[in-house]
């Protein structure tokens, strides 16, 4: 266990400290620390309701917390603050609080009851507080107790959101799914497409535009702005991070007995078990085809034994990734699946050297063998402990950072010493070169600041953000460059492209807007009356829609073109792009319907129940007064 552990500690520190970090449970607010500042004591009025400033602040910092790591995980860690703005989270706050508090009312005016054995239940079935698999008591109050949370509030949370979940129940009993329906749904949803279409691209338009020096004059004169050069600004800067700062921070040896002592659960390492597996795919979705992977599965079950097993997997089994390892998959955990996987239910329930039955998952047919285990065991003090000093120097340096940079800049008393003192504190030295304003060389706010400054004065420290943490930055300005309007005859290449681009738009649209006129819409007729060409999609499913076909980028236009049937043509226009197109294909898969039948109910019930609800909350919303302060959810104030 020990062994293992060296070999692989710093990732089960990271994801075991990590997932106690992001706990988030039953709608309860955590108290994590944000961007968002204080303000007055009511921030909302729902009717009689009153949410207050801390109440709004609380749930705005959760949300910011969700969003930002995950555009974080989306993006590589590359967020910027226009990323953040995008999201428009002090109005998605105040929408979340203002909808729970009706829908609460709701269920209580519909006489719905939630009682203290329904808290107890949804609090015990959470795993984030079980041990074992089991309800812990001590385990609950820990988690809790970490994220600053007292009991009674936090099962007043969880009373609230089963309220609204009794709510949501009720509305479901009222509405009734048909086959019919559900088929209608699974065609509409999860057929596979072909489609023929043409494109009034601009680009296919260009050739035909043709001018002289006079139209482009005339479109330089009514379109000066559009040549402007913008104001360009040379920025020298150092950044202060806790990459920089941490390694200077020395936590001393209780405070790093003292976070081993009070995050134990973070150091718990589960039971590993070594597995192997055997899959066997399906040709198809058919019943013919998993029949038929069931009965290949079963004769080889037939033959395995442990001895045996890694030649047989090697020989039969469609997983490549394990294939050639013998279908070894390596040391794994249960809680690495979810609670339903029935790859888990069956693994974790073999002892050391049993191989299962042929079981069905949703990749196929499988076999397991559980080769090895090795018991859980808790990491010791000596083995975390450089762990968690790397940990405590990032926190203490995320702490320092502001005085540190302050520290810094008051020892550049003049433009001369801002490359020595740096060098001297082991900053790095950066130049942006001459960059514009509005670009993306620095935030925003840095360029424009600096622009507007006078050369050679040091400004700073200013906080930005890096991979969505804090630095702070301290700079100059070396050097600007005002905005300026080139005569015509420098921009005369500019301007023939933009006006060759705007005369084309114009042209493409008039041909666009001639040939939707004429229906019905003969694709070839069309073609050939305005030179263009037509092109074809290969067959795409709802999911993964053709990239080349720009309606796509519009959710509304998938729906529309799917809810169609075999020979429907109509026309579209996204991104500046014109189609009509035409729908030579379409066919689903029944027996996969079949198959799926009683999910795909469940999953357009669930859809009319949010239908449902969105129509409540607007007529709840016309019928009650809410009033939001300004000052706290203006999206143009500081985030």
């Amino acid at each position: 266990m020990l062994s293992f552990f060296r070999k692989h500690r710093k990732y089960f520190f990271v994801v075991l400290v990590l997932a106690t970090l992001s706990f988030v449970a039953g709608g309860a607010y955590l108290y994590v620390s944000g961007p968002f500042k204080t303000g007055q004591d009511v921030a909302i009025k729902v009717g009689s309701t009153k949410i207050s400033t801390q109440e709004y602040l609380n749930t705005y910092n959760q949300l910011y917390s969700f969003y930002s790591n995950l555009l974080a995980q989306m993006k590589g860690g590359n967020v910027t603050e226009q990323d953040i703005k995008n999201l428009h989270l002090k109005q998605k706050t105040a929408d979340l609080l203002i909808d729970k508090i009706l829908l609460l009312k709701e269920a209580k005016r519909e006489g719905i009851d939630v009682t203290k054995a329904d808290i107890e239940k949804s609090i015990e079935k959470n795993p984030v507080f079980a041990e074992n698999g089991k309800f812990s008591k001590d385990k609950y109050l820990l988690v809790l107790r970490e994220n600053h949370l007292k009991p009674a509030e936090f099962e007043t949370s969880i009373k609230n959101d089963l309220y609204i979940e009794k709510l949501k129940d009720s509305m479901a009993k009222k509405i009734n799914i048909t086959d019919e329906m559900a088929k209608k749904y699974f065609i509409d949803n999860f057929s596979n497409i072909n489609l023929s279409y043409i494109d009034f691209n601009t680009n296919a338009y260009e050739k035909k535009v043709s001018y002289d020096d006079k139209d482009l004059k005339e479109y330089y004169n009514k379109n000066k702005q559009e040549f402007m050069e913008p104001a360009m600004v040379n920025i020298k800067y150092a950044i202060i991070d806790a990459t920089y700062l941490a390694p200077k921070e020395k936590p001393t040896e209780q405070e790093v007995k003292s976070f081993y002592d009070t995050h134990q659960q973070n150091f718990q390492m589960p039971e590993l078990y070594e597995l192997a597996h055997i899959l066997i795919k399906p040709n198809g979705n058919s019943k013919q085809d998993l029949e038929q992977a069931k009965n290949q599965a079963e004769e080889i079950y037939k033959q395995l034994t442990p001895q045996n097993f890694e030649q047989l997997a090697k020989k039969y089994s469609d997983d490549k990734y394990s294939k050639s390892k013998g279908g070894v998959l390596g040391w794994l955990y249960q809680s690495q699946f979810k609670q339903d996987s029935s790859f888990a239910k069956v693994a974790f329930s073999l002892k050391k050297g049993e191989i299962s039955k042929p079981f069905e998952t949703q990749m196929g047919y499988e076999i397991v063998y559980l080769m090895n285990t090795k018991p859980a065991q808790t990491v010791s003090f000596a083995e975390a402990k450089p762990y968690i000093t790397q940990i405590l120097q990032v926190q203490k340096a995320q702490d320092n950072l502001f005085r540190e940079s302050k520290k810094i800049a008051l020892m550049i008393k003049n433009p001369q010493d801002f490359d020595k003192v740096c060098k001297q504190e082991g900053l790095n030295v950066q130049q942006t070169g001459l960059v514009a304003i509005n670009s993306n060389a620095l935030p925003q706010n840095i360029l424009q600041k600096a622009y507007e400054s006078t050369t050679n004065t040091l400004l700073g420290p200013e906080e930005i953000k890096i991979n969505n943490t804090s630095a702070y930055l301290i700079y100059e300005t070396v050097q600007k460059k005002e905005p300026y309007l080139p005569d015509f005859e420098k921009a005369k290449n500019k301007v023939a492209i933009a006006y060759a681009k705007y005369k084309a738009a114009q042209l493409a649209k008039e041909n666009f807007n001639k040939a939707i006129a004429q229906k019905p819409y003969d694709l070839q007729k069309i073609a050939t009356e305005y030179g263009l060409s037509i092109k074809n999609t290969g067959s795409f499913s709802k999911m993964n829609p053709d990239s080349n076909f720009a309606c796509f980028n519009k959710p509304e236009n998938i729906d529309f073109i799917f809810r169609q049937n075999k020979g429907f043509s109509g026309f579209c226009s996204a991104n500046g792009d014109n189609y009509i197109y035409k729908i030579t294909d379409k066919n689903a898969d029944m027996n996969t319907y079949e198959q799926y039948k009683n999910q795909l109910k469940a999953q357009l019930k669930d859809e009319e129940v949010n239908k449902t609800l969105d129509s409540l909350l607007k007529t709840l919303k016309a019928n009650t007064k809410i009033v939001i302060n300004p000052q706290i959810v203006n999206e143009s104030s500081n985030q």
